[in-house]
């Protein structure tokens, strides 16, 4: 395998992981407050989160 196809395919995994990282910090904040207001249950934030994550 060449040398810049590896650069590239390990940028594209750290990009992957941080942006995964930063996505999984900020769903914490966005659903904070349904839950706490008892508009929607843990359970269903937990779908709804993991559905917009996958979505991106």
């Amino acid at each position: 395998m060449d040398q810049m196809t590896i650069y590239l395919v390990l940028a594209a995994a750290f990009g992957l992981f941080m942006a995964w990282g930063i996505g999984a910090n900020d769903v914490a904040n966005a659903m904070a407050t349904s839950v706490g207001s008892k508009a929607i249950t843990p359970f269903q934030a937990i779908i709804i989160a993991a559905i917009f994550e996958f979505l991106g």
